[in-house]
């Protein structure tokens, strides 16, 4: 008999781990990994001079604190300001002062684009 239960508890425990495995992407990004500097970029890549810190120390809205530099002139990243951020399934969301969120997916070269079903062209690049 405690062969049998034996046994069940190691398939119990495999599919856990299986589960667990299958819920986050493979190579999905972490926390420490995405923290840092980046430059906000608008259509065709183009630099809008603006400057944002995600902060994986600090808590914020939605998760991390994140931090628009001041000098930040494009009136959409202004308006939007952000200041949270947090990673749900891999992807990058950045949460406005008034809460609502901005969903960006990580590509090949380390640039993180916002998702196109949410308005204009939004990408953010690590400096």
């Amino acid at each position: 008999m405690s062969h049998i239960f034996r046994s069940a508890k190691l398939l119990a425990l495999a599919g856990l781990t299986l589960a667990a495995t299958q819920a986050a992407p493979a190579g999905a990004a972490q926390p420490g990994g995405v923290a840092g500097r980046y430059a906000i970029l608008r259509a065709d890549d183009k630099d809008t001079g603006c400057m944002l810190t995600l902060d994986d120390r600090a808590r914020g809205p939605g998760g991390f604190r994140a931090q628009l530099a001041p000098a930040c002139r494009d009136q959409g990243v202004v308006i939007f300001d952000p200041v949270g951020w947090s990673l749900e399934r891999g992807r990058l969301a950045l949460t406005a002062r008034k809460g609502h969120k901005a969903h960006f997916d990580q590509e090949a070269d380390g640039l993180w684009r916002r998702d196109a079903k949410e308005g204009r062209a939004l990408s953010l690049r690590r400096l």
